[in-house]
């Protein structure tokens, strides 16, 4: 038994050189075109097959492939797709590609229109005014005025600070007549 087990791994061990001398290597080192760096895990491809390798930390590869003209398929995202052909490869030799150059993919993309609508009936619509505008001023935002539940502008207008309403109709800011104040309802003065 032991001899039959003894010839058995001594003829696998006499076809295995055999095996790896019908296959060819396809080295290369992969770099990006505009820096010249390096480029680390790169897809190389036998094209219309599964076999292939990734670029390592300094942009090389090897791929063991069967003896015969292959071809040779080098992608990255972003970066465009690099197909060489034609590339004989013989039993037990090395076919070496230095530096193959890959290049950014740049697509252009069309128009992009964003619409937007600005809300006048904010709290912030309205803080946004009071803080743009040149003269000192403060009002009671429609929001508020909904929240609060007043049945009239008049009866809303007494919750602004320093504002009184004198006779249901005039408003007096801080005491001061109307002589000296303007109040807009609406645009409307």
């Amino acid at each position: 038994m032991i001899k039959y087990l003894l010839a058995i791994c001594l003829s696998i061990a006499s076809l295995s050189p055999l095996s790896a001398q019908d296959d060819g290597i396809i080295r290369g080192r992969v770099i990006e075109d505009a820096t010249g760096e390096a480029m680390i895990g790169v897809t190389c491809l036998i094209a219309g097959t599964t076999t292939g390798a990734v670029t390592d930390f300094d942009g090389n590869f090897e791929i063991k492939v069967a003896e015969g003209v292959h071809n040779l398929q080098v992608s990255f995202v972003s970066f465009e797709t690099i197909n060489i052909t034609g590339v004989e490869v013989k039993s037990g030799e090395v076919t070496f590609f230095d530096n193959i150059r890959m290049k950014e993919s740049v697509q252009e993309l069309g128009e992009i229109t964003i619409t937007a609508e600005i809300i006048r009936s904010s709290e912030e619509a309205l803080l946004t005014v009071k803080k743009r505008s040149p003269s000192l001023m403060d009002g009671i935002s429609a929001a508020s005025f909904q929240k609060i539940g007043d049945s009239d502008a008049s009866d809303a207008i007494k919750r602004v600070t320093g504002v009184s309403v004198e006779g249901g109709k005039y408003v007096y800011v801080r005491g001061l007549g109307d002589r000296y104040t303007k109040t807009v309802t609406n645009g409307m003065e």
